[in-house]
């Protein structure tokens, strides 16, 4: 859900490329655009990035479980964006 995606993100990427910093009434602002979206009965995905030049734990120790693995990368997001998409109907 896009919440859970939104709630982990520090930056926006911002039309012309650059990176502000999404604050919470920057976050009310984009989860306003999910509900408006998801009213009309479209499925919203939220999309984010992080740039890691390394992984921030070894992944030769077996001592984290894979939970915790991801729980390490996604600290830090930047929203890229939001992708609404129709469900077809079912027969």
């Amino acid at each position: 859900a896009p919440n859970f995606i939104i709630d982990y993100c520090t930056e926006q990427l911002m039309p012309d490329g650059t990176a502000t910093p999404l604050t919470e009434e920057g976050k009310k602002k984009v989860l306003a655009v999910v509900d408006k979206y998801s009213t009309r009965a479209l499925r919203v995905l939220a999309i984010a990035t992080k740039a890691m030049p390394k992984l921030p734990f070894d992944p030769k120790s077996d001592d984290l479980s894979t939970d915790a693995k991801f729980q390490a990368c996604r600290q830090k997001l930047r929203l890229v964006g939001l992708v609404a998409s129709i469900d077809p109907d079912r027969d």
